[in-house]
Formats: structure tokens, sequence, C-alpha cells
């Protein structure tokens, strides 16, 4: 028998009995009929109070409002002969909850008497809808009120800072220090992930170490905030820390998987995601389409496509975030016929792809010099698909016009634009311009980055690369000099390549490294082997208006040069010698390149490298990205 039906049958009994009812009884009924959803039963007893007490009309009020009947919970707090706060505050909070702000602002501004759970549940409304400009402002109106906050505020609070670009460093030591005050776990958890998302990561870790009782979530979202602000060595660290410390109190679940896994990403090491694959496998962690998809995106940015495919070939059901993993793996290593043989198949599978997986199929025309194909998938998109392009999907069209070298075409596509063209749309041209030896057109854009963000060190470097290229070095030398005068600091390249599951680094010019005068020395005797076969330094490259010797010098000590040769010295006396993976923060260059393309035919070892941008993988003298990079 159901709790309703057996509700009704005492109901019956009472009335059967002739019993006297008091308000406190019908209340009772009115609770259990609201409760088990039967409303109509509810108002009919409601309607049979001689006299309701204000808790009879507030218990009607919530029954409407818990069966999602709006419309009915506000007539009858219309026509209410005395409203409470608690009456005020359950149709305020309705109306925030269902994203009705307006009214919920009218009823809030109509109340006679506040209490912390009217503003709370304004502030709360404000942030869930994503009006967090109006969710701090009415915080703010709440302290001027002299109303102290307490948790529920903070935590909403804090998700409305999180988001906006710039709070103010004001509101966050304001809403810090109230969260401290608190001392709770979950505030001061909200407070570190807060700290994260707004790039602060030492304050997010500082507040970390203050939580004396730390439980999973605060330990996932310090891990998470590392992984997010790419400190990946951090991340895994601390996962090392919680294992420790922690012991079996505190197991890691799918969302620590997630972070560790796009740490293990970050750095191209494929020995730790594998170490972190078999951890998932040995707890017997979740392992859904989520974890699938991070794992995929993980072993392909790691060099190991293979690997990425098996498990995408192996999940039973595919979501849309599976489905544009895999094709984003593939469109990173140039693999466009396959990357649009999945997308096939994802639509013949009757799932429906989004905005993200466009961008995966246009990156992939892009790498692939397919340009045509892309245009038709960016109309595709908008046409069958109704999607909405958006900043990205429009860079993705001008990188794709670029590398197809259709510089003008790319140019008057920028300038159609019905949205303002970003930093990355502007610096796909200006990178464009170097390739094709464009000195009027890289310095027009060079002018709308620098006016977008004055001091990004992109921007310099590639038109000193525009310059470099026509031999113009009195104009690099001036562009060095503003570099300077604005205090610009060009983020040093830098590649690593992992040996034995141990990851070596290398910066350009390296000569930290222990054996740095051994690679020198081997990497210049390397030299001496493909000129033979070819190879001509590109002086281009070099940056300075140095002498012939010199240019070719600065060449030689590139950091994924650096790199190679460590790994060759190495494994030069094993029998077994795979490919060669070196993973690089900025994107290859040319001269580096070419001379990657004549080792792997000297050697007859294949060499894999992942720039900012894409794998390249060097085979025989070859490239896979055929150019388009």
């Amino acid at each position: 028998m159901t709790i309703c039906r057996l509700g009704q049958q005492i109901h019956a009994s009472l009335i059967k009995n002739g019993s006297v009812l008091d308000v406190f009884v019908f209340n009772s009924l009115l609770d259990m009929y609201c409760k088990c959803g039967q409303s109509e039963f509810a108002m009919k007893v409601f309607q049979g109070i001689s006299e309701p007490s204000s808790t009879s009309w507030n218990i009607m009020i919530c029954g409407f409002l818990s069966s999602g009947d709006l419309m009915s919970a506000q007539k009858l707090f219309d026509v209410m002969p005395y409203r409470d706060v608690s009456s005020w505050n359950t149709m305020l909070s309705a109306y925030a909850k269902c994203g009705e702000l307006e009214n919920a602002k009218r009823l809030f501004y109509e109340m006679p008497v506040r209490n912390l759970v009217s503003w709370n549940a304004l502030i709360a409304g404000f942030s869930q809808n994503e009006r967090f400009d109006e969710a701090l402002s009415t915080f703010s109106e709440m302290l001027k009120a002299g109303i102290r906050p307490d948790k529920t505020t903070i935590l909403s609070v804090v998700s409305a800072v999180s988001t906006i670009s710039s709070p103010g460093d004001d509101v966050v030591k304001q809403v810090v220090g109230f969260a401290r005050a608190i001392g709770s776990v979950s505030v001061l958890t909200a407070v570190l992930d807060m700290y994260a998302k707004l790039g602060r990561i030492d304050d997010a870790r500082a507040i970390f170490d203050e939580i004396s009782e730390k439980d999973l979530v605060s330990w996932n979202a310090m891990i998470s905030g590392y992984s997010q602000n790419q400190k990946p060595a951090e991340a895994i660290q601390l996962f090392r820390d919680m294992q420790s410390e922690c012991r079996v109190k505190i197991k890691a679940d799918k969302l620590t998987m997630v972070s560790l896994i796009s740490s293990c990403s970050q750095m191209g090491a494929l020995a730790l995601g594998e170490w972190v694959h078999t951890y998932i496998e040995k707890f017997g962690i979740e392992f859904d389409e989520y974890l699938a998809a991070a794992l995929v995106d993980m072993y392909a940015k790691c060099g190991d496509l293979d690997r990425s495919r098996r498990i995408f070939q192996e999940m039973p059901r595919k979501d849309v975030a599976l489905w544009n993993s895999m094709i984003k793996a593939l469109a990173i290593h140039g693999e466009v016929k396959e990357t649009l043989k999945i997308f096939a198949q994802m639509e013949r599978n009757s799932v429906t792809p989004n905005d993200i997986t466009f961008i995966g199929l246009l990156n992939a025309c892009s790498h692939g010099g397919f340009a045509e194909k892309g245009l038709e998938l960016f109309s595709l998109m908008q046409s069958q698909y109704q999607i909405v392009p958006r900043i990205e999907h429009y860079g993705c069209i001008v990188d794709l016009l670029c590398r197809a070298g259709r510089l003008t075409d790319a140019y008057d596509f920028v300038k159609k634009m019905p949205i303002k063209p970003d930093k990355v749309i502007w610096g796909a041209l200006l990178s464009s311009c170097r390739s094709h030896q464009n000195v009027e057109l890289a310095e027009e854009v060079a002018r709308k980055l620098t006016e977008l963000d004055p001091n990004h060190d992109g921007t310099y470097v590639l038109l000193s690369n525009v310059y470099a290229s026509v031999g113009k070095w009195r104009d690099v030398k001036k562009v060095r000099d503003q570099m300077k005068a604005q205090n610009v600091q060009k983020a040093p390249g830098c590649s690593a390549v992992e040996l034995d599951g141990v990851l070596h680094e290398f910066t350009a010019g390296d000569k930290t490294h222990p054996r740095f005068e051994e690679i020198y020395k081997a990497w210049d005797e390397i030299v001496k082997r493909i000129k033979p076969m070819g190879y001509e330094p590109d002086k281009g490259f070099s940056l300075k208006n140095l002498d012939e010797v010199d240019k070719e010098e600065a060449l030689n000590r590139h950091s994924e040069k650096l790199a190679l040769t460590f790994a060759f010295i190495s494994t030069e006396h094993s029998q077994h010698k795979p490919a060669i993976k070196i993973v690089k923060n900025l994107r290859i260059c040319g001269d580096c390149h070419t001379a990657m393309e004549f080792v792997s035919k000297l050697e007859g070892r294949e060499i894999i490298v992942r720039d900012r941008n894409r794998f390249h993988h060097f085979k025989a003298g070859l490239c896979s990205c055929g150019g388009y990079w």
C-alpha cells in the first residue's frame, strides 16, 4: 500500500468517525497531499478550513510550486490575508529558480521585511542564471544593509566571481575574508576553485593548505586547478601527495582521473598516461564515455593514435563528446580522410554534431590542405545543423585559407566577418604573411593585434619573422626595441622528450643539461651528414642580424633539435629503437621541420613532433603534414 493511499484512508477514517479537526490536523493533511502530488485533494482540504493559518497558506503555495504550478501559487499568494516573510521568500525563490528574475526582483523590492534568506534567494537567482554582475551588486547592497552573509551567500557569490572576467581585487578580498570567517570545507573549496579559474593558482594553493580536513572535492579542485592552469607536473605531484597522506581514507574518482589525464596530455607523457589508465582499471573506477573521451585525447596528444582508435572502437556507447574527441585526435595528426569518415559514421549513427564537432573537422581540413571541403563543412554546419558560427569557427576558416596559400581570400573573409576578429584570427594572418613574405599586410595586421593586446609577445615575434624572412634587419631591431620598451618577454621555445618514463626538457641554446656538450657535438655531426643530402639551414629563421656562421649556430641550438639529439645519443646502443616523440610548446620553425625530414631519412627512424598546432610524423624524409602546418 502506498503512503498516499494510507493517508487517504486515515483522512476518510477521521471524517467517518466525526472527529473534530483543528487547524494543526488540517495542515498535516495539506502537507501529506502536497507531498504526494495530490494538489487537487489538498485544495479541497484547504477550502474546508474555516480559518486557515499562515502555515496553511504557505503549505499550499509550496505544494503548487513543488508540482510546477507557478501560476496557481502566485494566485494564492495574491489573495493571502497576511503574508509573513516566509511566504514572500517562497515565491521569490520560486521565481528566481525558474529564471523569472524580473518578477523575483519585483517581489524582493515589494517585501515589507527582508531577511538573509530573501537576499540569498535573489543573489542565487542572478548567479544561477548567469547575471553575475547583478549578483555581485545585490551582494554589495546586502552588505550596505547590514546583513552578514552566510555559507549559502558566499557559495553563490563565489560562483559569480569565478565567471566574470575582471571581478576586481576588492570584491575578491571581501569574499575571501567572509569565506575564511565561515571556515567550512565546502566554502573554502569553492574559493580555491574561484582562484584557480581566475588564474591565481598560488592563491588557490594557499587556501587549499588552510583546509585542515580536506575531502575529495577539495583535492579534486586543487588538482584540477593545476591542470587547467597548465601546471601538469604539480597536478600529478599533488595526486601522489593525496595518495600518501590520505591512504585509503580518500579514494580518487572519475573527476580526479580526468584532471590527471589532462595533465599527461599537456606534458605529452605517454608512460605517465599509461600509468593513469592502469590505475583506473586496477581500482575499478567507473569507465564511461567521459573518461573514454579524455583517454582518447590523451593518447593522441602523446603520439599513440592507435591506442586512441582502440579505446574509441571498444566503447559500446558513444556520446557526442567521445565522437568529438576522436575527430580532434585524428585532426591533430593530419588524418583528414579518416576524420571525415568518422564524421560520416557519426551521422549514420544519428548522433547530432555540435559546434565542437565542426571545430575539429575544420581543423582537420586546415591541417590537410582540404580548403574546399572545409568551406563546404562551414556552410553545412549552418544550413543543415543550424549552428551559429563562433569566433573559433571563423578562426578555423582563416587558418584554412592561409595554409592553402589563399592569403588574399583570408583577409577578405576577415573583413566580412559579422563578429569582431580576435587576436587568434589576426595571428593566423600574420603568421601566413611570413610564409608569403607579405610585409605590407603584416604591418597592417600587426597594428590590429597590438590594439587588441599590446603586451602579447607573439605579435612582435611574428612581425620579426616577416622582416627577417626578407632580410630587413633594421626593422627586426625596431620590433625588438619596441618589445623592450613595452617590457614584453618572448616565451622561450621549450621541447621535451620522454625516455624510459622520464621527461627531459630543453630550451633553445640550453646549457643546463649535464650532457649539453655531447648533445651539441652530436648535432653538429648530424648536420655534416645531412648537408650532402641537400639540407641547407634556412637562416631566415634566425631573428638577429648575425653573420652567416652565427646564424647557423643559433639555428642548431633550437630546443627540438637538442631534444632529438639527446634521444639519439641515449638510445644509440639499444636494440629496440621506437619512434622518437618530442613535444614543443611553440610552433616548429621551418628550418627545424626541414632538418627533421632529412634526419628521419638519414637515420631510418620515425620522428614525431607535437608542436602548438598539430603533430608532425617524419618518416623516410617526408612529413605527414604535407607542408600544411
